[in-house]
């Protein structure tokens, strides 16, 4: 059920974020956003799973396949029933509130996540600001306008993330560092297809983990 109304979300929000910019990528900087990509995948990977949505999320299960933490738990059921309550709004006809649900059931397994693991949001901008940091270095003088955009733009998520952690809205600081961490996991695709929201795609990627 949360599978149908992911990928019906998924190709509405895809449908609103490309661009129809006629001036592609050049095939030399899709080469360069392969190379990038796999920079960013390997600082984010890690042996008990990684500093991204997977792996948060993968690890939040694992842990808790052995340890018993209520609140967690807590934040995972409110986080199924907001996926349900996403599905009979979709149902109705009502994509924004199906939406809305399911930006809130993100936020809940954010929390239990959190609530496991404290340190998550430290760690994911860590990571973050290390795979820029890398794929700067890689990129050098080369031209990649389209990469040094993305780059840019998540170097602002970065920001907006220390500003929530600060504000101690740690759950707005993971989900943006995660973001970011998203948009260059997929950064190919967000070379090649050009979306006019990059936010918009990596969140609803986000959110299909765990469906």
């Amino acid at each position: 059920m949360h599978k149908r109304i992911t990928i019906a979300l998924a190709a509405l929000t895809f449908a609103a974020a490309c661009t129809q910019d006629p001036t592609a990528a050049s095939s030399n900087e899709l080469v360069l956003a392969q190379s990038s990509q796999a920079i960013a995948d390997n600082v984010a990977a890690t042996p008990s799973g990684g500093t991204n949505c997977e792996g948060w999320f993968r690890r939040l299960l694992d842990t808790l396949r052995t340890t018993d933490d209520p609140e967690a738990r807590a934040f995972l059921e409110a986080a199924r029933a907001n996926r349900d309550s996403a599905w009979t709004a979709f149902q109705a006809g009502d994509t924004a509130a199906a939406r809305a649900y399911r930006r809130t059931a993100f936020r809940d397994v954010l929390s239990a996540v959190i609530e496991i693991f404290p340190n998550a949001p430290e760690r994911t901008g860590l990571a973050v600001d290390n795979a820029i940091d890398r794929i700067e270095k890689f990129l050098g003088g080369r031209d990649a306008p389209r990469i040094r955009a993305i780059l840019a733009h998540v170097k602002e998520l970065r920001v907006q993330a220390d500003q929530a952690f600060v504000g101690g809205d740690k759950v707005t600081a993971l989900a943006l560092n995660l973001r970011g961490m998203q948009i260059l996991h997929r950064l190919v695709e967000h070379v090649r297809d050009n979306h006019r929201d990059h936010d918009d795609v990596a969140d609803g990627e986000m959110e299909a983990v765990g469906d």
